[in-house]
């Protein structure tokens, strides 16, 4: 085995049985952080928070938006020629040449695998024909994801006026990003090989090697991105999973980042659990209507309906379901027919609303009539007879 494989393998040592003893604890972390947060993936919780709404530079952690605009624009396998402006783009560099053609998942990869500025701006040029028709768009999405803090300038991270986002901000974009497969794929490979066609015009395979350190380091980690300019230091947006539980772990200006990221994610499993009661659109039951054109209405769960405690609290936890006998007609879909709630130690922590699934007119004499006719109809034409 080589040298770089021992080495790995004592780093991982070191991290596991020789950093301070809260690594492995419930103890609240101690981070160097300018900013950071930890986040639950699944509900969106968070489990521990320094100024994370606090404007930073993000560095290349805005790839993430970047990319997950690329993944979505379905136009991955689309062939893109790199322009002069795109190879020549300063900084961390998939070492695209100008005139090279490229895929856009292969770029996208490079995006996400080797942080490439130059692969960046191809993108942003092929999809919105403009570095700066691209920046609206993810501004654009910014705001439809109610990252609220955040404005971006470049799709690369280089610093810029007006370009800044927030720990939390950062959390809640990449979590709508890991919920994509093409994303959460991508930021969860160690190393690939992409096909490249170099200057010569000669193909053959480019290797590429995440920059994200923590993918060897942590055996649960799943992502995501690294970041390092010189106005916003080493960042960081982590991600792990263990069991049915992932956390996103955000660090922003930190030179102590991959310990600070341990830390975290480590704490997050360590003091806290998700209990998973049901996912949006569940039907739970069914209701009898009454004088309805149809019996029953379908209970749907309006919205997430699961909850992190702390590991302490996790055997204290009680949903009740809040929903009447039977239900007059009409219904209609979407409106509000009950509630889930949510108990820790008999203390309501969350509520989430239960919703009709179906439109249920009342029953008149003039729609039964008309139904009756229908279905008469409908009999004749089966028939031939219409």
């Amino acid at each position: 085995m080589s040298v770089s494989f021992y080495l790995k393998s004592l780093i991982v040592l070191f991290l596991t049985f020789c950093l301070p003893a809260q690594i492995a604890s419930s103890a609240s972390p101690n981070i160097n952080a300018e900013s950071a947060i930890l986040m639950d993936a699944t509900t969106g919780q968070i489990l521990y928070e320094k100024k994370s709404n606090t404007r930073s530079a993000p560095a290349s952690t805005t790839k993430v938006l970047t990319a997950i605009l690329a993944i979505e624009s379905g136009h991955l396998n689309d062939d893109v020629t790199v322009s002069i402006k795109a190879a020549s783009t300063p900084g961390s560099s998939m070492h695209l040449t100008a005139g090279q053609i490229i895929s856009l998942r292969e770029l996208v990869t490079g995006l996400l695998l080797r942080s490439g500025n130059d692969a960046a701006v191809a993108i942003a040029e092929h999809l919105a024909g403009s570095v700066e028709n691209f920046v609206a768009l993810m501004n654009q999405k910014a705001q439809l994801l109610q990252a609220f803090n955040s404005h971006f300038a470049n799709p690369h991270g280089l610093s810029a006026p007006l370009h800044y986002s927030t720990a939390f901000d950062l959390a809640w974009i990449t979590r709508y990003a890991l919920t994509n497969p093409i994303f959460a794929t991508i930021v969860n490979t160690r190393e690939t090989n992409i096909d490249w066609l170099d200057k010569r015009g000669t193909e053959h395979d480019q290797h590429l090697k995440n920059t994200n350190k923590l993918l060897w380091l942590l055996e649960e980690a799943d992502g995501v991105k690294t970041g390092t300019t010189s106005q916003a230091g080493p960042c960081l947006i982590a991600s792990a999973t263990r069991g049915n539980q992932q956390l996103i772990a955000v660090v922003l200006h930190d030179h102590s980042r991959w310990h600070d990221s341990l830390q975290l994610l480590q704490y997050g499993f360590s003091a806290y659990e998700l209990y998973k009661y049901a996912d949006k659109n569940d039907v739970l039951t069914a209701i009898p209507v009454e004088k309805g054109l149809n019996d029953a209405v379908d209970a749907i769960v309006d919205s997430q309906a699961n909850l992190v405690v702390s590991t302490a609290d996790s055997e204290h936890i009680v949903v009740t379901i809040d929903l009447p006998e039977k239900i007059k007609a009409p219904v209609y879909q979407g409106q509000k027919i009950g509630e889930l709630v949510f108990f820790v130690k008999q203390q309501v922590v969350k509520t989430v609303d239960i919703t009709a699934g179906q439109t249920i007119e009342e029953e008149t004499r003039e729609r039964i009539f008309l139904l009756k006719l229908l279905n008469l109809f409908q009999r004749l034409s089966n028939w031939g007879v219409l």
